[in-house]
């Protein structure tokens, strides 16, 4: 992390100035969320060695031209993502949402590198198990998301006739399949899904660490949770809970206005910045007061430093 914010390589230089971060600000979120996207997107949608020449470029003219391309193949990933998801979440039916057990989907044109993206964004919308194929002429393949009451890869385990090769963990799996077999695999999956969760309330569940005070949060509060980084998978970062706050001021954000941006009232104290990725829709439906379950963060911008609720679920006070 030291030698990252250095920046002393002209490939880090350029990736963190497409990406709009100072060097000295590189955290493990922007590592997440920013630079490794960027990175990934050569091999998902182009060749990997664009990123090997960022990374390798011994000028920073150089590096700037493959930072570019990577910002560009960022956006046409993000885009693809978004089609992809919107063209099947239009084949599932308001009825199917509350009934169907597991989403399968199998596009012709779907390219390899964005199937797993695609199956987690429709696990996070629907909170099913989400199997996203890219079809071939004779064989295809798969990337699966799946949610903590099914193991994904244990069902592939018992499907494992049908396949040519699988492999994967509990919440996320791949698989190659010759075509001829894509419905077998369909209706088995479909039940054992079936099966398995009949009878469950399928809705995701949200783990508070800590109800706080909203005055009580600090940068140097922020500072101190950055220790317990990395975060992820095994290591999740705190989740803080604050009743009953006043909104301050509300809009959305981002493209298609899908995010929300927020400030939250704190008596003889600045306002609290808070994002919420995701709730777009509550802008037309936003109590005066809410509680709030967030992630406490330094959002950097543009030179710009402030104290951050990554909010992660909203619902209105009890009056």
């Amino acid at each position: 992390m030291e030698v990252l914010n250095q920046a002393k390589r002209p490939g880090i230089r350029a990736l963190l100035e497409v990406a709009g971060i100072q060097p000295g600000k590189v955290t493990a979120t922007t590592i997440g969320f920013a630079l490794g996207p960027r990175i990934n997107a050569a091999g998902r949608l182009d060749h990997a060695m664009i990123a090997y020449r960022l990374l390798a470029a011994k000028t920073i003219e150089e590096a700037h031209k493959w930072a570019n391309k990577l910002q560009e193949l960022n956006i046409r990933r993000q885009d693809i993502t978004r089609t992809a998801q919107q063209e099947i979440s239009a084949q599932v039916t308001i009825d199917d949402q509350d009934n169907i057990p597991l989403i399968f989907a199998a596009h012709d044109g779907l390219l390899p590198g964005v199937v797993g993206l695609v199956a987690g964004r429709l696990t996070e919308e629907y909170f099913r198990p989400a199997v996203v194929m890219e079809k071939g002429d004779t064989e295809s393949r798969a990337s699966c998301r799946s949610i903590p009451q099914f193991d994904i890869t244990s069902a592939l385990d018992q499907c494992a006739d049908l396949l040519v090769r699988h492999g994967g963990h509990a919440l996320a799996a791949g698989f190659t399949i010759m075509n001829e077999n894509i419905t077998a695999l369909q209706k088995r999956l479909t039940q054992m899904a079936h099966e398995s969760l009949s009878g469950q309330t399928l809705s995701p569940t949200l783990d508070i660490d800590l109800e706080v005070d909203i005055h009580s949060l600090s940068e140097t509060l922020a500072h101190e949770l950055t220790l317990l980084e990395p975060c992820g998978n095994g290591n999740p970062p705190p989740v803080f809970m604050c009743r009953n706050v006043h909104v301050a001021d509300y809009r959305t954000v981002g493209k298609d206005s899908k995010h929300l941006k927020l400030r939250i009232s704190r008596a003889s104290q600045p306002p609290l910045d808070a994002i919420a990725f995701g709730f777009g829709d509550w802008v037309s439906q936003m109590p005066e007061r809410i509680d709030i379950a967030f992630h406490l963060e330094i959002n950097e911008w543009n030179g710009r430093r402030n104290l951050q609720a990554n909010i992660q679920d909203i619902r209105p006070a009890e009056s």
